[in-house]
């Protein structure tokens, strides 16, 4: 060959060129006739004779077996004998120097459509080590910097594009805003960034799996901010790091795992998976630490661009979730870090796909929830949407801010309607997938502007993934925490309309998704109570009145007093309470009933007097009203925990969130929770159905409200009436004047077990037999009709059997109190009898009145009863008149749920009282003929009509003066007393004068225009005395009431009463004498 290459010259026949043509094809046809490994010894040196005997260009030739390498690779494997021959022989003529030089200059000359394969060729140098890549990178055209610039303009371009998202242009038409919408989805990449030789040698170099050579280019790029991938290097790299997760993942495919088969066409047997050959299994590759090695810096290279390739983003999902598991601990902390910082935000750029984000629930649920919003507080960042822009990734960015755009739109058809729920739904639903945090947010601002949208918002969520409900639980407690801004309207008082909206969306929300993570949203509450911030109380009173199923109305109406002493399905019917959610009820159980969680919220509610160095109120209250508002709030949400609580299961279950205890488990002994700084009468209300079910089970009675389970006898012990376990934990009260005996049945008892609400049970059967009438009207198809028909019998029939069980546990109740009057208060001594009354006051009445309405009821038929039933040393008139004189003036510092408690017992205390005013014969009946009123305790007279009446007229004008009093003070105490006085109508005021007095004040009220909410009250009560008018007594009925004017009647209660009976005793004559006159 030589010989014949140098007679060619000779002659001179041929050009250069074709000499170089025919050398070089002479040595392909020989290394391919060869097919060797190795190139023959001589090759080299005959090239080398040929460049310096005939003065040929060195680099000219190597160009050429440059582009002869270049179309071996394009058409054989790196691997091919040719190429490593061309390789070895490059190597051999040592002029590797100028490798760089050459490559550098054909990527200048070299066409578009050729690119690859010098790409490729490029790959093979730097795979061989022929060329090192520091010395090729000055070579290659456009320099870093000028790439930089161009990815910056380009990531400009985007953000611009993002920011203007959603805008409307007042001098753009309508095509022209949509088409600027949607401008950045046509430009996702610079056109000069697909032809860049730097990008094509990446490609090419992770095509072949050449990692740690294109690791450094990658950090290259990215240290002097040229975009990193795009384009056909980014699915490049998508398939390294498939190739790298692979040893790991096939034991987790469906197939491997038997969860799948493989498809067989017809006529072939079906092969089981598990008969497949053995994949390899990943510790027989390397172990996880050596797999992060890779697998880290290929998700962190590649980072939201793995959301171009959605099969990878799910086997990286299962990957996650694999070494999640609780069982193995190894790579967890590099599982969370790329499920932080690659697949959370590369979602945000995901195409809608369900499937991938089930699976990545499936890895982040395997997290417990304080990581969980961690991780999801790293994905949301600074800010979201527009505030994003120049701080997150642009693409992340343009995906945000088109996510809010879409979200805006979506809810913009929001509306009462079911079918409108389920396509908004829809659409919400394909937006959140991928930016929930972003859908969120606009939902969550739209809901705190407007309360009436919550409802219909609510429904709307149906078609969320698991992922997008649990980042909502984050945003919840993100916005619950916001201190920029005020909870608080501007004047000071009035809770903020933003934070009243929030509180109700999100009792609203967990009644309808319980499935949503609960846990972190009640730790976060406990913390904030905590530091003293009492507002937060709003939202557990939410919590516990839509998901828990415990409602509390604040103003009722006289029937609706008295239906709270019937059984549920009375007072579900009177009050229009909707029937809690069964899921709902189970979840909140699970996250409030344990040890660690029941306890401490129970004892941080119940420590909620201002000024005791207690925790609810360390902040800073500037104004009386937000104290009692506050005071009210907290009082409310403990009768709701407390009437929760009592409905825990009774079994204990361990749960996710710890074990769930029954109620008789949770609630410690009286001794405990005064340990706890828990007040007696909360501390007894608390344990107060724990002691009716102990006492219910000792008389045998077949009433549940508590579902005990039959091994949790020996634990209701401690909690009986009559045993010796409660009596030692009683609260130490320093008074003689009151027994344990009558304490503990007063604390043990409530209005269900004294009176039975026959009329309200009457009225409200009427009621519902009448809506069965309507029904037979309206209804015109048969299945509603008959449904709605359904539905009212079987109301009625549980009404009718609920009042028949109530009368029958009545008469238990009060043949107990029947047996036990001798011995409530019998073993009083006689010089402590005369504070009786005070005692009574001091440690029954006054604690308890004002926790419900259903406990001031309480306190007034309770002592009822005892005037019915001649308890022993019970003096009713002294009773009576201490409740006049000391229950009365607490106007003065009554807060509004209060106020309205005092009016509720006042009026059910009144009544009697003033029934036997003006009906002697009913007052001789039920009042004269008691022991209660005797004019001395364990005297035999008793209190004549004419006495009675002169008491009732001096208890009537202590009232006035006070009511006189306050209201003249309007701006201290007008508000308190007003909400008492309107409970008081048709009890107070009975005489015209004292109309007249009141109503003269009222009309100064009405005319200022300081407190708007006084004014109205006082507008309406001032109505409510003008309707009554006409059931007053006139002013000349006073001279009527005291007869017998010369006789000295002293007041019961004072330390004259012994002697005033003594003189009755020795002149009965002159007292008949006086009675006649």
């Amino acid at each position: 060959m030589p010989s014949q290459v140098t007679a060619l010259l000779v002659s001179g026949s041929i050009t250069r060129l074709i000499l170089y043509s025919t050398l070089i094809l002479s040595y392909l046809i020989r290394l391919s006739r060869l097919q060797i490994q190795a190139a023959p010894a001589y090759l080299p040196k005959s090239l080398q004779a040929l460049i310096g005997g005939f003065d040929l260009d060195p680099n000219r030739v190597m160009d050429m077996v440059l582009s002869s390498l270049q179309h071996s690779c394009m058409a054989s494997s790196t691997t091919s004998p040719t190429i490593n021959a061309l390789l070895k022989l490059l190597e051999q003529v040592k002029l590797g120097a100028s490798l760089p030089q050459i490559l550098g200059f054909k990527f200048q000359n070299c066409r578009a459509k050729m690119l690859t394969s010098l790409c490729r060729l490029t790959a093979t140098l730097l795979s061989a080590g022929a060329i090192a890549v520091d010395a090729l990178l000055p070579h290659l055209a456009p320099s870093m910097e000028k790439l930089a610039e161009t990815t910056k303009r380009h990531a400009k371009k985007i953000e611009d594009a993002s920011r203007l998202a959603g805008t409307v242009s007042l001098s753009h038409s309508a095509e022209q805003d949509a088409s600027q919408t949607t401008a950045v989805s046509r430009c996702r990449y610079p056109a000069e960034g697909l032809s860049l030789p730097i990008v094509g040698i990446i490609e090419a170099l992770l095509w072949d799996r050449r990692w740690l050579l294109v690791r450094p280019l990658l950090s290259c790029l990215e240290d002097t901010g040229a975009l990193p991938v795009c384009g056909q290097s980014r699915l490049a790299l998508c398939s390294m790091l498939k190739f790298a997760i692979s040893p790991l993942y096939c034991k987790l495919t469906p197939n491997y795992l038997q969860f799948a088969t493989r498809w067989q066409p017809s006529g072939i047997p079906l092969v089981h998976v598990g008969s497949q050959h053995r994949c390899r299994t990943f510790d027989d590759i390397a172990s996880v630490h050596r797999l992060f090695q890779v697998l880290e810096p290929l998700c962190c290279h590649l980072h939201v661009g793995i959301a171009s390739d959605a099969s990878l983003v799910t086997k990286l999902a299962r990957i996650i979730k694999y070494l999640l598991r609780p069982r193995d601990a190894r790579g967890a902390h590099e599982a969370k870090r790329l499920l932080g910082y690659v697949i959370l935000p590369a979602m945000s750029i995901l195409s809608v796909n369900p499937g991938c984000v089930c699976e990545i629930w499936a890895a982040t649920k395997q997290l417990p929830c304080c990581e969980r919003h961690s991780l999801y507080s790293t994905w949301r960042g600074r800010s979201l949407e527009r505030e994003s822009v120049g701080t997150k990734h642009f693409e992340v960015a343009e995906a945000e801010c088109k996510a809010g755009y879409h979200a805006r739109q979506s809810l913009k058809r929001v509306a009462n309607d079911k079918k409108n729920s389920k396509h908004v739904g829809r659409a919400l639903a394909k937006v959140a997938h991928s930016n929930p945090l972003v859908v969120f947010r606009v939902i969550l601002s739209q809901v705190e502007s407007y309360g009436n949208m919550i409802q219909p918002i609510v429904e709307s969520l149906g078609f969320v993934s698991p992922l997008a409900l649990d980042v909502l639980s984050y945003m919840l407690s993100s916005h619950l925490a916001d201190t920029s801004r005020h909870k608080l309207q501007n004047d000071g008082i009035n809770i903020a309309h933003w934070f009243q909206h929030l509180s109700h969306f999100t009792g609203v929300y967990y009644r309808a998704f319980p499935q949503t993570e609960l846990q972190a949203l009640i730790e976060f509450l406990m913390l904030r109570l905590e530091d003293g911030d009492s507002l937060y109380l709003l939202v557990f009173n939410e919590l516990l009145a839509r998901m828990g199923g415990c409602e509390v109305l604040e103003d009722l109406s006289d029937a609706q007093i008295g239906g709270l002493a019937g059984g549920e399905t009375l007072r579900r019917e009177m009050l229009a309470f909707s029937k809690a959610s069964k899921r709902a009820v189970s979840k909140l159980q699970e996250a409030l009933c344990t040890p660690s969680t029941a306890i401490p919220i129970l004892a941080l509610v119940a420590q909620r007097h201002f000024g005791r160095g207690y925790s609810l109120f360390k902040g800073k209250v500037n104004h009386v009203k937000l104290l009692g508002q506050l005071f009210d709030r907290c009082q409310m949400v403990l009768v709701q925990l407390v009437d929760f609580l009592s409905r825990s299961t009774a079994h204990s279950t361990v749960t996710g969130t710890g074990k769930k205890c029954p109620y008789f488990e949770l609630l410690p002994d009286l001794c405990k929770m005064s340990a706890l700084h828990i007040e007696p009468q909360i501390a007894l209300h608390a344990a107060r159905p724990l002691i009716a079910e102990a006492a219910g089970a000792h008389r045998k009675e077949p009433r549940a409200k508590i579902p005990i389970s039959p091994d949790s006898g020996s634990s209701l012990c401690k909690w009986e009436p009559g045993g010796k376990a409660l009596r030692s934990s009683l609260p130490a009260r320093d008074c003689g004047a009151l027994s344990s005996e009558l304490y503990l049945v007063f604390w043990s008892l409530s209005l269900y077990d004294i009176t039975v609400p026959t009329r309200e049970y009457d009225a409200q059967i009427a009621l519902i037999r009448s809506k069965i009438n309507v029904a037979h009207r309206e209804f015109l198809e048969p299945d509603r009709r008959k449904k709605e028909m359904a539905r009212c019998l079987n109301t009625i029939n549980s009404l009718v059997a609920e009042l028949e069980f109530q009368k029958h546990h009545y008469q238990q109740i009060m043949t107990d109190l029947e047996a036990q009057r001798n011995s409530l208060l019998g073993t009083i001594v006689e010089d402590q009898r005369r504070s009786i009354s005070e005692a009574l006051l001091e440690n029954c009445i006054m604690p308890r009145v004002t926790i419900t309405p259903e406990d001031a009821l309480f306190c007034a038929i309770f002592f009822k009863q005892l005037h019915s039933l001649e308890t022993t040393n019970f003096s009713s008139l002294q009773y009576y008149d201490r409740v006049v004189k000391d229950v009365f003036p607490v106007i003065y510092c009554a807060t509004d749920q209060e106020a309205r408690c005092l009016g509720i017992f006042l009026r059910a205390t009144f009544e009697p009282l003033t029934h036997w005013r003006f009906d002697r014969r009913r007052y001789d009946m039920e009042a004269g003929s008691k022991l209660g009123f005797s004019v001395a305790i364990g005297s035999a007279s008793r209190c004549t009509y004419e006495q009675y009446c002169t008491v009732f007229t001096k208890w009537h004008d202590k009232i006035t003066k006070v009511a006189l009093h306050s209201l003249s003070h309007y701006k201290d105490h007008g508000r308190a007393c007003l909400l008492v006085l309107i409970k008081l109508i048709g009890v107070y005021p009975i005489y015209k004068h004292v109309s007249t007095q009141l109503l003269g004040l009222l009309e100064a009220i009405q005319v200022q225009e300081d407190m708007k909410d006084v004014q109205a009250m006082a507008k309406r009560y001032c109505t409510l005395l003008k309707k009554s008018e006409d059931t007053l007594v006139e002013e000349s009925l006073l001279q009527r009431d005291i007869l017998g004017s010369k006789a000295q009647v002293p007041a019961p209660g004072t330390k004259r009463q012994a002697s005033a009976a003594n003189k009755q005793r020795r002149s009965p004559k002159v007292s008949l004498a006086r009675d006649q006159e």
